[in-house]
Order: structure tokens, then C-alpha cells, then sequence
């Protein structure tokens, strides 16, 4: 459709509803396949403008759709994350998310930008074991009875590896990033962050602080995931 190109008004939209009928299910399935390819074709230089999110929108609404219909492909999903990347660059704080029953007490101005539900959490934990070998002598009490006299030599290993603490929702605010899990529940102020590790299914954190370990957030999304912190963090 030449409307969702840019090429032709909204008039031209409307007519072409009216032609495939609009509200019926054979007219939603057809523009919901132009419509995600011009989700796509929008997206190909990885920025939305404001003008083609307006057309976009404008022309689901004339269909209609909702947002679990626009999203069946995960189209919407990706419409929204450009339009929030594209606030955050455009020095807004993002409001487009509302959530419910996450579970955490905001700061004094702070604000959602997003949230990815189910978010598994990795950290390093460090075991400790001992190696060594044994000295010493067999002696004879009696017949088929050993007493054996030795001392052991060992000493400790230290090992490290990442281990996951459970999933939950990984929020990303205009403040803190903060996880939610079965367990615990963390908030990491941008203030108290080193660096953000860019992954491809997820970002890294390394906190300010002598003693503390690498923590990573599978999100699913690694490359929106860290332009979303990182520049949130510099607000």
C-alpha cells in the first residue's frame, strides 16, 4: 500500500480499507502482511522516524487491530522498541510501557522505559576445593587389620564460573536497571556501573566496586538491550 511508503494520504488508505473490508477476517490478514512488511522496510536502517511510526499506527487503527494481532509476527514489538530507543535519543524518557504486579518500589522521579519478563540472571561464584596427596605407612594389628599412619598434603583451588539465579523481570528505568527473581531482587544505579557488555542475547554488567563480579541479564535482545542502558545512563 503506497500509504504505509510514504507515497499517498490517508485518503488513499481509507479507500483501499473500504475495497478489502476493513473489519472482516480475509481484509485483517492481508494488511497485516503489508503492514509487517513495512514494519520491516521502516526499520532497515535501524531508525523509526516519528512520521512513519504515525503512519504505521494510523494505519492499523484504520484496520481495527489491536496490538496482540499486530504482534502475531512480533512486529509491533519491534515498532515500539525503535520508538523508544528513538525517545531516549531524542533526550525523552520513554512512556510506553505500563506494566502491572512487577513488585518494585520506584525512586523519586523515576520512570519505565522498559521491562523484559522472563530475564535470566548469571553471576560468578567461586568454589573452593583441595588437592593434594597422602603419605604414610600400612602397620599390621593382626591378621587382615591395618593401621595406617600418614599425613596429607593438599591445597586449596579457587574456580569461578557463571551460574544462573533463577529468571524474572529485568526492568530498565531512567535511574536503575533492576532484577526481580525468585530469590533476591537487585538495583543497580547507572551511577555504580563501570562498563555495559554488549551480548547477543543479552548485556553484561560490571559494577564500581572492588569486590564485585561480572552479573549478566539474558534478555533475549542483546543489541536493543544495550543501546536502551547505555544511553538511558547518560540522561
Amino acid at each position: 500500500m503506497d500509504y504505509l511508503a510514504g507515497s499517498e494520504p490517508l485518503s488513499q488508505m481509507e479507500t483501499v480499507a473500504t475495497e478489502l473490508n476493513a473489519k472482516g477476517q480475509r481484509g485483517q490478514d492481508d494488511f497485516i502482511q503489508c503492514w509487517d512488511r513495512a514494519v520491516a522496510l521502516a526499520l532497515a536502517d535501524k531508525v523509526l522516524s516519528a512520521e512513519e511510526e504515525e503512519r504505521l499506527m494510523t494505519a492499523a487503527k484504520t484496520f481495527g487491530l489491536d496490538q496482540s494481532e499486530l504482534d502475531k509476527r512480533g512486529k509491533y514489538t519491534q515498532l515500539i522498541k525503535a520508538a523508544v530507543l528513538r525517545d531516549v535519543l531524542d533526550g525523552k524518557i520513554p512512556d510506553r510501557v505500563h506494566v502491572a504486579g512487577i513488585g518494585i518500589n520506584l525512586q523519586k522521579g523515576e520512570k519505565i522505559a522498559w521491562v523484559f519478563p522472563d530475564t535470566q540472571y548469571f553471576t560468578m561464584k567461586t568454589y573452593r576445593t583441595f588437592v593434594g596427596r597422602s603419605q604414610g605407612v600400612s602397620l599390621r594389628i593382626m591378621k587382615g587389620v591395618y593401621y595406617r599412619t600418614g599425613t596429607f598434603q593438599g591445597r586449596p583451588v579457587e574456580q569461578s564460573q557463571m551460574v544462573s539465579l533463577g529468571n524474572g523481570p529485568f526492568i530498565v528505568t531512567n535511574k536503575n536497571v533492576t532484577f526481580v527473581g525468585p530469590t533476591k531482587a537487585i538495583r543497580i544505579p547507572y551511577g555504580k556501573v563501570v562498563a555495559f557488555e554488549p551480548y547477543s542475547d543479552g548485556i553484561g554488567v560490571q559494577r564500581d566496586a572492588a569486590s564485585a563480579k561480572p552479573e549478566v541479564f539474558k534478555t533475549g535482545d542483546g543489541w536493543f538491550t544495550y543501546n536502551l542502558v547505555t544511553n538511558l545512563s547518560q540522561l
